[in-house]
């Protein structure tokens, strides 16, 4: 596996002299701010001469990952060249079906006996637990599938996700990876504390929590918050809740992503289901930064401690704005935990997929550092 990385810069991509070493890659991943891309169409028609062979997916984000750094207004792109690894992409079109079915047809669309692993990067306005729920229908967890939804900085007005050319604010776009030699590292941890009592949510309806032990959901988050309860909802970034698995007891983070004062409920960013045990947690900066290394640490595990050669790294960005300026430390962590070699890439996004150590099914995250780890044998 080889790769090169670029930055958009004056109209053009620097470190062009080294494409020519990868000119055969057959995948590009592009990371950008929506209006950095809406304005420099010509990011793919340069990268497209650079990289004649490459599927180039292009998402939007709310902050771009290079190695240990965070670049605002840009463009990044990173080629990939596979030795012994086979790649399928396809793009879906949102709203043509239910998503339960839209995960199906992913799914279906991919798998084959030699499937190893997809890449699932999605726009906004989707409800991914359930795209994902299709998804873990007919893999059952039989590959690892990983991924995020696009992102928009801090304006939450469009998102964009594109394969090749056609960029657009309504689709899907997956990547699959086919055969032995691919071996994929996932981790996924947030490091924020937990507090208070374990409790059971008594009454949800997909993404809105009506009821917890009873009880009406805002008034009881509301007692947790105290004061930071007048600053609803932005205050709510500061203190999402864990789902405990019930199965592998990894905790799950599901942020608040809104209030409904006239129904007493909390608007989470996925769904949940009557049952499930939760825990509040709360904002510890040491322990988010150190939560990142763990997620590095974590992709060892799936990857008999083998080092990688490419890190995929998808952030929350609650956790780029609850962070501020430390957000870089985070990166640095995660660069520590995996060592000099591998290349890394990313971005800021809104909802983070990924499986869990111990349960290969795709699962949806709010506010973790998820990454991926690749390497070819």
């Amino acid at each position: 596996m080889k790769s090169v990385q670029h930055q958009w810069e004056n109209g053009r991509w620097n470190n062009s002299g080294e494409a020519s070493n990868n000119a055969q890659a057959q995948l590009c991943l592009v990371f950008g701010s929506r209006p950095t891309l809406e304005a420099n169409p010509d990011y793919y028609t340069q990268l497209r001469a650079f990289y004649p062979k490459a599927e180039i997916v292009t998402t939007s984000t709310a902050g771009n990952i290079v190695n240990e750094s965070m670049l605002d207004e840009t463009i990044l792109a990173t080629s990939v060249l596979f030795e012994k690894t086979k790649l399928k992409s396809a793009s879906f079109q949102l709203n043509l079906t239910d998503d339960v079915t839209l995960g199906k047809e992913i799914a279906r669309h991919f798998d084959a006996p030699d499937l190893a692993y997809i890449l699932v990067l999605s726009c906004s306005g989707i409800n991914a637990g359930s795209i994902l729920a299709g998804l873990n229908n007919v893999l059952k967890g039989r590959v690892p599938v990983s991924g995020g939804v696009a992102g928009d900085d801090t304006r939450f007005e469009k998102t964009l996700v594109g394969l090749n050319n056609e960029l657009s604010s309504s689709q899907i776009v997956a990547v699959a990876m086919y055969g032995n030699a691919i071996k994929i590292g996932h981790g996924s941890k947030g490091g924020w504390d937990t507090f208070g009592p374990r409790r059971k949510i008594t009454k949800c309806n997909g993404n809105i929590l009506f009821e917890i032990d009873n009880k009406p959901a805002l008034n009881l988050y509301r007692e947790y918050l105290g004061d930071k309860a007048n600053e609803l909802p932005a205050s709510a970034l500061l203190f999402p809740f864990a789902i405990i698995d019930p199965e592998t007891k990894e905790q799950i983070v599901r942020g608040v992503q809104n209030i409904d004062e006239e129904k007493n409920a909390l608007i989470l960013y996925a769904d949940v289901n009557e049952g499930d045990t939760l825990q509040l947690m709360r904002c510890d900066f040491d322990r988010l930064i150190d939560g990142a290394g763990n997620s590095a640490r974590e992709t060892f595990l799936n990857n008999n401690n083998a080092s990688p050669e490419l890190a995929l790294l998808i952030s929350c960005i609650a956790r780029r704005l609850v962070l501020g300026q430390l957000t870089e430390e985070e990166l640095v962590e995660t660069r520590k935990a995996l060592g000099p070699n591998p290349t890394i890439c990313g971005f800021y996004s809104y909802t983070e997929l990924s499986p869990v150590v111990g349960d290969n099914a795709c699962h949806l995250h709010n506010q973790t550092m998820t990454i991926t780890t690749f390497r070819e044998e």
